[in-house]
């Protein structure tokens, strides 16, 4: 069984795209951290945004599955993945829990993994989440100990970014100096070039 191609179907007075066997399909849409180039680059640190996928697995097929990003704009006049699976994407959403970009816990070496699926029982999905968790709310064995590593391991991370923000800007200079050497050495050469023509001349 493959992917159903689109057909534009007539209802009433108006089309709809119908995709033929797209119901006998078994799909699943989930959520996995992929890691930001940009926002880790700013924090100096991963970054981790939660990322729709979809897994698709075509019945009586052990071979042939496919998982990839869900796609949730329209594109070209394509439907969406929610538009053809509407009934799959609203299950996601009723159990799904939005979660802040960040360090996930599960992501942090620092933790083992059952403490980190004991932080997010109590919603704390990541790392900058349990730094700034309030006094009062600290109230599990090993918190207090939990959050100070927390926020020493972003004062580290924020530090390091200023570090490698630094060194990307002199970096910088440096290919900046190396061009302004350049140059002046090519108009040296051009001013000996023209001075010896005249003498020559002379």
């Amino acid at each position: 069984m493959e992917l159903a191609s689109a057909q534009v179907v007539k209802s009433g007075n108006s089309l709809r795209v119908q995709h033929g066997d797209d119901k006998g399909l078994y799909v699943t849409f989930f959520t996995e951290p992929v890691e930001s180039p940009f926002k880790s680059e700013q924090a100096g640190h991963p970054v981790f945004d939660d990322v729709v996928f979809i897994h698709i697995i075509f019945p009586g097929n052990r071979s042939t599955e496919v998982k990839r990003p869900a796609k949730l704009k329209a594109d070209g006049g394509a439907p969406t993945d929610p538009q053809r699976w509407p009934t799959q994407y609203e299950a996601f959403k009723n159990q799904s829990v939005q979660v802040n970009s960040g360090m996930p816990v599960t992501e942090w070496a620092v933790l083992t993994k059952s403490q980190a699926l004991g932080l997010k029982s109590m919603n704390i999905h990541t790392v900058e989440q349990l730094a700034e968790v309030p006094d009062h709310a600290l109230t599990w064995m090993g918190a207090r100990e939990m959050q100070v590593k927390a926020q020493a391991w972003l004062k580290n991370a924020t530090d390091g970014s200023e570090v490698l923000r630094l060194k990307s800007e002199n970096q910088s200079l440096r290919l900046d100096v190396d061009r302004l050497m350049e140059q002046v050495k090519e108009l040296a050469e051009v001013k000996t070039k023209r001075r010896n023509a005249a003498e020559s001349k002379a």
